[in-house]
């Protein structure tokens, strides 16, 4: 199989910022636990989990309290605007997907000098509750993501490009299976080792720079043949 170029997609909660803001929007507007005790044991779907995180949320909650707060405590990585730039220099496309929300997404990008593709979750705002909205759901995908990212993967790539995806999370499980070049930590590492899945470990943007960089230059960019049967598995059963 040959490519004919490369497509670069990128988690945001804990990979492009320090920390799961989603998590820590609801920690302190909302009640957290135990619901996302409860999600991790399976016990609840990761819809549920959303939509009971939002009805715990005050009525008098507003989009601007979310963007300060999460500008306030939101920490981005330092190499990330430099690795948009060189996707950018290198003509290769490059999008945010995740499972949190626009409403601070947006924000944060903003915040970091880069106008980048997102797709994320949203909160909608009516007059007496706050509900999330998913977009990029799905019924043929039951991993742990509302919007599915496998689904944001394959449908925003040409169908002969490279798929580069970097993640940390529960919610990049699917992405990562889809893609043939992967870039994990944290809980995305442990689950790629655990299910053999080929990935490039990293601390920071400049890791993901330097490795994805030093494999082109070394002719290593290849498409991998699991993730291409993954992404036709999935465009039939969509």
């Amino acid at each position: 199989m040959k490519y004919s170029g490369i497509s670069v997609f990128s988690d945001f909660d804990g990979t492009i910022i320090n920390r799961d803001l989603g998590d820590e929007v609801f920690k302190h507007f909302a009640v957290f636990e135990p619901y996302n005790s409860m999600l991790k044991a399976g016990e609840i779907k990761i819809k549920e989990y959303w939509q009971t995180l939002c009805r715990h949320l005050p009525i008098d909650i507003n989009e601007e309290k979310i963007k300060l707060f999460a500008l306030e405590c939101a920490e981005i990585d330092s190499n990330f605007k430099s690795f948009v730039e060189y996707c950018q220099i290198s003509g290769f496309d490059f999008t945010v997907v995740s499972d949190g929300f626009s409403v601070y997404i947006d924000a944060i990008l903003k915040k970091a000098g880069v106008d980048v593709k997102y797709y994320s979750n949203k909160l909608i705002f009516k007059e007496n509750s706050i509900e999330p909205y998913f977009p990029g759901a799905t019924e043929s995908c039951t991993c742990l993501c509302a919007s599915c990212k496998r689904n944001s993967v394959i449908t925003n790539c040409p169908p002969d490009n490279i798929i580069v995806f970097i993640g940390d999370g529960y919610s990049d499980f699917c992405a990562a299976e889809h893609s043939d070049i992967v870039f994990a930590k944290g809980n995305l590492a442990a689950y790629c080792n655990k299910n053999r899945i080929p990935h490039y470990p990293f601390t920071n943007f400049f890791d993901v720079k330097r490795i994805l960089s030093n494999a082109i230059q070394n002719n290593k960019i290849r498409p991998r043949h699991q993730a291409y049967l993954k992404r036709k598995e999935a465009f039939e059963t969509e």
